[in-house]
């Protein structure tokens, strides 16, 4: 696979996956903040248990990334052709895509490496829109990715989905 290649698909999965790691991980925790826009208010009990769903979402897909479950880690984007993922200056629309671009890029599971979050924000745009911040490590076999991305998260009926994410990388 070509390193263009595994940029745009490790971008695409650090998307979902640093902020887990912000929470999970042991050692010094990295910067969180979350905070909310009028007219939903900060100490409002709907924008703090959106925050905590869409925190619990990214545990998730981390959870199902850590055990080699691509199906299962996909499970918390949106299922739409007007999924959206943009990796460096590459983009890649609909979940299918998307799916298949992992699965083309990670044959085998053990390369899939391991990534740290240092920094994750998250804000409610509105009350069913919000956008993660993050900036994360990815530790390959033969070396590590650094990377910055946003997420914009959407509510639907059977809960949070990511909707469309954007990863730069740069490795060092």
């Amino acid at each position: 696979m070509s390193g263009h290649m595994r940029r745009r698909i490790i971008g695409f999965f650090l998307v979902f996956a640093a902020s887990a790691i912000c929470f999970a991980q042991e050692g010094p925790s990295p910067q969180a903040n979350s905070s909310v826009d009028d007219p939903i208010k900060a100490n409002d009990p709907r924008a703090i248990k959106a925050h905590d769903e869409i925190q619990a979402l990214i545990l998730r897909m981390i959870d199902r990334w850590n055990a080699h479950d691509l199906a299962g880690y996909m499970e918390g984007a949106w299922k739409s052709k007007d999924f959206l993922m943009v990796i460096d200056a590459e983009e890649i629309r609909g979940w299918a895509e998307a799916f298949a671009t992992y699965q083309r890029g990670y044959p085998d599971p053990n390369t899939m490496g391991d990534v740290v979050c240092d920094r994750l924000e998250t804000q409610l745009i509105k009350s069913d829109v919000a956008l993660a911040v993050m900036r994360w490590t990815l530790y390959l076999k033969g070396g590590k990715v650094l990377g910055t991305s946003s997420l914009v998260v959407r509510q639907f009926s059977d809960g949070w989905k990511v909707i469309s994410d954007h990863s730069t990388t740069l490795e060092p």
